[in-house]
């Protein structure tokens, strides 16, 4: 897509251009600073109606201005401006967010940078936080497009989601439930939002998510690929399957225990994957998932399941 705008120019008489951060299929982020902030470093999502041709795509764009307006996470860029520009042939439409400075991990992968297990399970840890906090939301705010290229890693290591374009909040304003900075809970854990727009990449979405229906769990299905992506270097669709279940242990050199809380995270249904976000993160920091370890003298092993 070619760019919209060019280094040194000057958007609303106040950020200017600095170069492209990344292309979507229909958007294109910039990095840019803010002249009215002390030269604040930050980032200019920018969607043009006339490229898109598709009112709906303008739907889930100000979906997600709405949703960054009302969360307040520190691994969540936050949220700065929106406004709109009207030229002769076409309005665009312009979210000012923080500029998370990292790389993502899919060009982290791209450029050979290999993922050890430690460290993919930091990487784990950091994005459940994360999902506790948008799925503790009524109704829950389910991200539905979790992949590599939607998480900043920084050279310290933190983990930053972002890029909530594919963001599920259907039926209710986050406003209503939404109290002094802090999530509500209470929606039952298998609660669904149907009819929502087909979004998010193909490679990492959950079965019901192909079908049109997402939940919390559909997040963790996306979760489970993207780290089987950090772990092989290859995308999930290239991994071989079996009875509909990526299978995924003859390509991994990983702990056996690590090994069976991703199987849970990659479980085709549903139900059948953790009972909630809260429960999964527990599950991976618990001691009883320790390495499993043979009986002293003996050739039986524990194995727990």
């Amino acid at each position: 897509m070619e760019a919209l705008y060019q280094p040194e120019d000057i958007v609303q008489n106040r950020y200017r251009i600095v170069g492209v951060l990344g292309e979507g299929g229909t958007a294109i982020t910039y990095e840019a600073i803010d002249l009215k902030q002390e030269n604040l470093p930050i980032a200019i999502k920018v969607l043009s109606l006339q490229r898109s041709q598709d009112w709906k795509l303008v739907e889930l764009f100000e979906r997600e201005v709405k949703v960054l307006k009302n969360i307040n996470h520190p691994k969540i860029p936050k949220y700065f401006d929106y406004f709109s520009l009207d030229t002769e042939t076409d309005r665009q439409f312009c979210l000012v967010q923080e500029l998370i400075p990292g790389r993502s991990l899919a060009a982290l992968v791209e450029s050979g940078w290999r993922f050890q297990e430690q460290e993919v399970k930091k990487i784990a840890e950091q994005i459940l936080s994360i999902l506790i906090y948008l799925h503790s939301f009524q109704p829950p705010v389910i991200h539905r497009d979790i992949k590599p290229h939607n998480i900043i890693r920084t050279d310290e290591g933190e983990i930053y989601l972002v890029d909530l374009g594919a963001v599920q909040d259907v039926y209710r304003n986050l406003d209503s439930s939404y109290n002094g900075g802090n999530p509500r809970n209470g929606l039952s854990r298998n609660t669904l939002t149907r009819g929502a727009t087909f979004v998010g990449t193909i490679d990492y979405m959950s079965p019901e998510q192909l079908r049109g229906h997402a939940s919390f769990a559909s997040d963790l299905y996306s979760l489970g690929c993207t780290l089987l992506y950090l772990l092989t270097r290859r995308s999930p669709s290239e991994l071989p399957l079996q009875r509909m279940k990526i299978n995924f242990r003859s390509n991994l050199n990983i702990s056996e225990q690590f090994a069976d809380w991703l199987d849970i995270l990659l479980e085709p249904v549903l139900e059948d994957r953790f009972s909630s976000t809260a429960k999964a993160l527990k599950q991976l920091n618990s001691e009883q998932s320790s390495a499993i370890r043979s009986l002293t003298g003996s050739s039986i092993q524990i194995k727990q399941k």
